[in-house]
């Protein structure tokens, strides 16, 4: 018998959690992808967002359960800590990134006659990885600022945030073409 944790509502399985693992294993995976752009491409953070949103979008599309990103986020965290050595006051903001977007998805589904069909929904989950995105951006410049005390450089910093949102919608899409394939598959 398979045993569940209970998370709201809805539990989550042994399957959702090990694909909220994977996923968040996956955006690790991309991240030397981004990184290593950094050699010749002075904006590789906005790439993170694409790869950050494929694989969030994918997770959610597949797991369908509220707080999945949450998990995905923790997932993506505690590898950041663990294996890479990151400081955890980096980390103990972000981790807090997805539940703004979790909250307004929660708003967001009292409008679908089944409230779970929000997670079908492509222009949801687009939304959801804006908001994820603004949010993240936001908590990474008040640590850069208020806790390493790094300066800014406010005119590049607007360019990578620019090019971060709009690198969301790519990655948005494939991630959710992505995990309709595997849900169908799952299912």
């Amino acid at each position: 018998m398979e045993k569940k944790v209970n998370v709201g509502k809805k539990k989550f399985s042994a399957v959702d959690l090990i694909t909220v693992v994977v996923f968040a294993a996956l955006v690790r995976v991309l991240w030397i992808v981004f990184k290593s752009a950094g050699v010749v491409f002075p904006f590789n953070h906005s790439f993170m967002h694409f790869f950050n949103s494929f694989c969030l979008v994918a997770c959610i599309a597949v797991v369908k359960k509220r707080w999945a990103a949450f998990y995905y986020t923790v997932g993506w965290c505690a590898i950041n800590f663990f294996l890479q050595g990151e400081h955890w006051s980096y980390w103990a903001l972000v981790v807090l990134t997805p539940i703004i977007p979790e909250l307004i998805m929660k708003a967001r589904a009292k409008s679908f006659e089944n409230p779970d069909d929000v997670y079908h929904s492509f222009k949801d989950l687009l939304v959801f990885a804006y908001i994820y995105t603004i949010v993240y951006f936001v908590f990474v410049w008040f640590t850069l600022l208020k806790i390493f005390l790094i300066p800014i450089n406010w005119g590049l910093s607007a360019l990578a945030f620019g090019l971060a949102l709009v690198l969301v919608i790519p990655g948005s899409w494939f991630g959710y073409k992505l995990g309709k394939k595997i849900s169908t598959l799952i299912n």
